[in-house]
């Protein structure tokens, strides 16, 4: 069984903005503004969809790789997650 490691998504930031974790681990996103944003992956392997102020969203990681992600409504938030075999 995987860990879950907390990002959060604050001042229009991912916090962590580059993660790295193992496989089977989980990444939960937590958004902390206001404003709405998403955690979408540039190659539709994870979409959040909207998060609002206190929504989570989780995935768990089942194959290694290099996973860059954006925020869908503020495409100058970006994120990487890295999963080491």
């Amino acid at each position: 069984m995987g860990t879950t490691v907390e990002v959060m998504i604050e001042d229009f930031k991912f916090a962590p903005k580059e993660i790295r974790i193992s496989v089977g681990d989980t990444i939960k996103w937590t958004n902390l503004d206001s404003a709405p944003h998403t955690a979408t992956d540039n190659n539709n392997n994870f979409d959040s969809g909207t998060l609002a102020k206190g929504e989570s969203f989780s995935m768990t990681f089942e194959e290694a790789g290099t996973y860059d992600y954006i925020c869908t409504i503020h495409p100058y938030m970006k994120g990487t997650v890295i999963v080491e075999a």
